[in-house]
């Protein structure tokens, strides 16, 4: 199962690192048994989050899902919402990522499409980041 480490370099959003680099958030696609990859700008603001599966069948299920490091300091408030293929919230979820367990949630794709999941998460500065993805779900 994937991870996504969400990074979030406030410091470069805000301008205050000359010469920091137009793209100043990142993310970084994880596995069991690979690192993150270091060249990234991170910051202690992290919240894990769970990619959801890129394409699933109609009628099966999908995971969404987030994590706080505890180690890694800074906010653990998040936002997960999901869209059905015409456009309508079909799923969402805030709160306080859990430094202890995964939050996951079953998403079942009763028709197809593209369900886009969007994650926010909020950096220490208070300013939420938004990380999206899309599941297309097809007939199997």
């Amino acid at each position: 199962m994937k991870r996504i480490l969400i990074a979030v370099a406030a410091l470069a959003v805000l301008g205050l690192v000359p010469g920091a680099a137009a793209a100043t958030a990142s993310a970084a696609v994880t596995s069991a048994g690979s690192p993150a990859n270091a060249a990234l700008v991170t910051t202690p603001d992290v919240v894990l989050i769970n990619q959801p599966a890129s394409r699933v069948c109609a009628g099966n299920r999908f995971t969404v899902g987030v994590w706080y490091q505890q180690f890694s300091g800074g906010s653990r408030a998040y936002r997960v919402l999901v869209y059905n293929p015409s456009g309508t919230l079909i799923f969402y979820r805030s709160g306080l990522a859990s430094p202890t367990a995964w939050a996951l949630w079953h998403i079942r794709a009763s028709r197809v499409g593209n369900y886009h999941t969007t994650y926010k998460v909020k950096n220490s500065s208070g300013q939420w980041f938004k990380y999206r993805t899309a599941t297309w779900s097809h007939r199997c």
